[in-house]
């Protein structure tokens, strides 16, 4: 398994397998539901590679491709529905999406890895606007940022997963600050690669990786 998430209802656990080249839905006490690959969508099971997933309100799930440089749309019961992007250096166009994330007003977020960006669309899938850059300053990303996170106050949480760091921006780009580093002690990071966030948008869990371990930290106002 290679992402888990759930609709914004809670109705309705998700996860993303990609070698087994599929989609399961479960209800919350882990009562399987369905389950659906990627044949029809314009690629073959085996040449997809969705590696994060993310559901709107309307219960539409998203996922990235790694591989077709694409996000796959489908309605909740497996049908699939398009495509969004290409390969590409221009706005809505990807290299390696990856990180995946859908605020609250169905507006979603994407980690462009190797254009060292992240884009963001519309609730109607239209582009909308991006930041980032490749470095090491404030704001900028490693060509490795796989995980992506809202909270409720929408800030944007992106892991570096090369520089061991979280970074944190508002919805429309803007820097806001970043932590971590290199190592094993508390609040250090180890080639983290996902985050989540609570829904009060108090507690942080990012899967810190090569230090085998899930830390849980607060955003402090």
């Amino acid at each position: 398994m290679h992402d888990v998430t759930v609709d914004p209802k809670g109705k309705y656990i998700y996860t993303v397998e990609l070698k087994n080249h599929r989609v399961q839905k479960f209800n919350p006490n882990g009562m399987f539901i369905t389950k659906w690959g990627f044949n029809g969508t314009g690629g073959r099971d085996f040449m997809r590679a969705p590696h994060q997933i993310a559901v709107n309100s309307l219960g539409n799930v998203y996922l990235t491709d790694s591989n077709a440089n694409q996000i796959l749309k489908f309605y909740d019961n497996g049908t699939f529905i398009g495509t969004l992007g290409s390969k590409g250096v221009g706005p809505g166009q990807f290299n390696t999406p990856h990180g995946i994330a859908i605020d609250a007003n169905d507006n979603i977020y994407v980690t462009d890895m190797k254009n060292y960006r992240v884009q963001v669309f519309d609730s109607k899938d239209t582009f909308v606007r991006q930041w980032g850059s490749l470095g090491i300053g404030l704001g900028q990303f490693s060509e490795t940022v796989p995980g992506i996170a809202i909270d409720t106050n929408n800030r944007v949480y992106v892991v570096d997963k090369i520089n061991s760091q979280v970074h944190m921006f508002d919805n429309t780009g803007n820097y806001l600050s970043s932590w971590g580093s290199d190592g094993k002690g508390p609040q250090q990071l180890h080639k983290p690669e996902d985050i989540a966030v609570n829904n009060q948008g108090e507690d942080i869990y990012i899967t810190d990786t090569r230090n085998s371990r899930v830390q849980i930290l607060q955003v402090i106002e």
